[in-house]
């Protein structure tokens, strides 16, 4: 007897399926929702083409929207997706809403379930996916700040296992927190009292001369990337007080496209330079600073307001204003405001001017003059004596 599938024969053309995904590395919980009704819930093998398939032999024909939480996986998954004619969106694990009983029973179908019903109430918005490119120069950006930690993990050893030897630096050489050149020479010829000593000592000072090759290498090739993508705007951003390449790279690396906030307030509060309230009735509390942010721009920006301080008068004086209350907030503030400076120079490719805002205080405004049709209607309806629409004729 002929064995027949009845999918095959229906066609779902014009319909909508909505899919929850939850992605792992060793497998993916799938939600599927069509017109108000769950229609498949299951456990796949990771991997792009075989929900396609499935859909595609299942629900032949229908109109494919899916969605999953940013995580390890980052945006190589989206971009697959696209690919295969599903249109996805990445969300941010927070904005899932979810009830108390949903917290304390997580599962990965649970999670698939719960991102496949809002997404098709519509409760689910998108994070802003970068561009492969602009994916790839920020992955350098982070590896050379993975890089800087590394020369700190370094230096830091070298010195506590000084400290443990009893090793004092002469007083000819600079004692700063980070060693320099001259006291890795010292340490370089420094007998220790046995050999065993001495090669542990000798490898902490080649690793952290290791580390800052690395990292000057690094910066480097960040420098050369960042010039190559887009030369002028990195020229405006180093005209701004207080920025320095590092944060320059950093904003360009990050941030990619200034022009995709429609909204100052939407660009400060990515970079958490926007105070958050936890309020309710008459109880009204603002707090510091988002948790929720880029934290890898935000303390870029705030030591970058500390050097713009003692470089511009203006925001120096803006940072006098408010230090009088709490001199962080105050720089939190002038950070924003550096902040915003660095946006309008990339958007409007300019080179940053001292005096724009005192310049533009003391231009006058310019003043309306009434045109000769509005003068001549004046006088023919004095000379009519009639009442217009703006002025009353004199009594006759």
């Amino acid at each position: 007897m002929l064995k027949t599938n009845l999918h095959n024969s229906i066609d779902f053309n014009g319909q909508i399926f909505h899919i929850g995904l939850d992605v792992h590395k060793k497998s993916w919980a799938v939600t599927i929702r069509s017109m108000g009704v769950q229609v498949a819930h299951f456990t796949q093998p990771p991997g792009a083409d075989a929900l396609a398939r499935y859909l595609q032999k299942t629900f032949r024909g229908g109109s494919y929207y899916s969605a999953y939480e940013a995580g390890f996986c980052g945006t190589g998954i989206h971009e697959q997706l696209c690919k295969l004619g599903i249109k996805n969106i990445v969300v941010h694990a927070a904005d899932i809403p979810s009830t108390d009983k949903q917290k304390k029973n997580k599962t990965d179908l649970h999670d698939s379930r719960a991102i496949a019903e809002h997404l098709q109430k519509g409760n689910l918005e998108g994070i802003y996916v970068l561009s492969r490119e602009q994916q790839e120069l920020r992955s350098l950006f982070r590896l050379r700040e993975g890089k800087v930690k590394d020369v700190t993990r370094a230096n830091n050893r070298l010195k506590s296992c000084m400290a443990f030897f009893g090793l004092v630096l002469p007083e000819s050489i600079n004692k700063k927190e980070y060693l320099s050149l001259r006291a890795l020479a010292w340490l370089d010829n420094y007998q220790m009292v046995t050999s065993a000593g001495r090669i542990t000592l000798q490898q902490y000072a080649r690793e952290l001369k290791y580390q800052r090759t690395q990292l000057y290498q690094l910066t480097c090739l960040l420098r050369k990337q960042i010039q190559d993508t887009d030369t002028k705007s990195y020229e405006y951003l180093l005209s701004a007080p207080g920025i320095g390449g590092i944060t320059a790279m950093g904003l360009m690396a990050e941030i990619g496209d200034f022009g995709r906030f429609d909204d100052p307030d939407e660009y400060c509060s990515m970079l958490g330079l926007c105070p958050w309230e936890d309020s309710s009735g008459d109880t009204i509390k603002t707090k510091g600073m988002q948790p929720r942010c880029n934290r890898h721009l935000r303390p870029l920006l705030i030591e970058a307001s500390w050097k713009a301080i003692r470089k511009s008068p203006l925001l120096f004086a803006y940072y006098s204003k408010h230090a009088a209350r709490n001199n962080k907030a105050a720089i939190v503030k002038v950070a924003r405001r550096l902040a915003l400076i660095a946006r309008a120079l990339v958007i409007k490719q300019q080179l940053y001017q001292p005096d724009y805002l005192k310049e533009k205080k003391e231009e006058p405004k310019p003043v309306k003059v009434a045109s000769k049709r509005f003068f001549s209607g004046i006088t023919e309806q004095h000379e009519n004596k009639q009442p217009g629409n703006m002025f009353m004729s004199w009594p006759g």
